[in-house]
């Protein structure tokens, strides 16, 4: 409950940013991006991520603009070669001949979805006119859709399931749909219209009970249609 109330005060608070910029805004930018996702506060693996969006941007001064958007963004995590305790059909602990717990591997990847709501600062430098390079960063809110927690070699389970089964992911209790973090990137604009760079995201809350954090790295391309 907590998170959920904390989320709709971020949510009002983008909302009042959101709305004057959209009567004044100066730009409208459509974007597109692709890279790697991971938490940290943990020992996750990186998986593919990306999103596709857009935003509005209001020029604050010839050089800071401000820049709030809607996202679609797939993120996730990997745990492999995990090791496990095994377990015969009837849940029992397998021993080996000096009766020794046997171990297992096992392997978890999970995909999520969220809708994301950034708000940017960008800061450009004037190379030759028309181009730019630019520096942004802002916060961000996010609350998750959709996903898929795949496991293998899960002995523990019953069945079929001891080989595989997968789960929705935030059907989990050990997962929160609520995020938050900051983004930051740097990159380079062509014409005042089309841009590229690289953005980092990181997750400044929890979005397991185990404390882990999202945590993505991407390539970006723009395109801004001026009003």
């Amino acid at each position: 409950m907590k998170q959920y109330y904390l989320m709709k005060q971020l949510v009002a608070i983008l909302i009042f940013v959101l709305v004057p910029v959209v009567v004044s805004s100066q730009r409208l930018v459509f974007h597109a991006g692709g890279g790697w996702a991971s938490h940290y506060g943990g020992s996750s693996k990186s998986v593919g991520a990306f999103k596709i969006g857009a935003s509005v941007e209001f020029e604050m001064s010839q050089k800071l603009t401000i820049e709030p958007g809607l996202l679609y963004f797939s993120k996730g995590w990997k745990d492999h070669d995990k090791t496990v305790t095994l377990y015969d059909d009837n849940g029992n602990e397998v021993l080996d001949n000096n009766g020794n717990v046997r171990t297992a591997q096992m392997n978890v990847t999970s995909k999520t979805t969220y809708i994301v709501l950034p708000v940017m600062f960008n800061y450009y430098i004037p190379l030759t006119l028309p181009h730019y390079i630019y520096l942004s960063a802002g916060p961000y809110v996010a609350y998750g859709i959709g996903g898929k927690v795949r496991v293998s070699g899960d002995t523990s389970q019953y069945g079929a399931a001891r080989f595989y089964y997968d789960n929705d992911t935030f059907d989990q209790s050990t997962v929160h749909r609520f995020d938050a973090g900051v983004s930051v990137g740097v990159g380079y604009e062509f014409n005042r219209l089309i841009n590229a760079g690289i953005e980092g995201n990181f997750g400044l809350t929890d979005v397991t009970t185990y404390g882990r954090k999202n945590f993505s790295v991407m390539l970006t391309l723009g395109y801004r249609i001026p009003f």
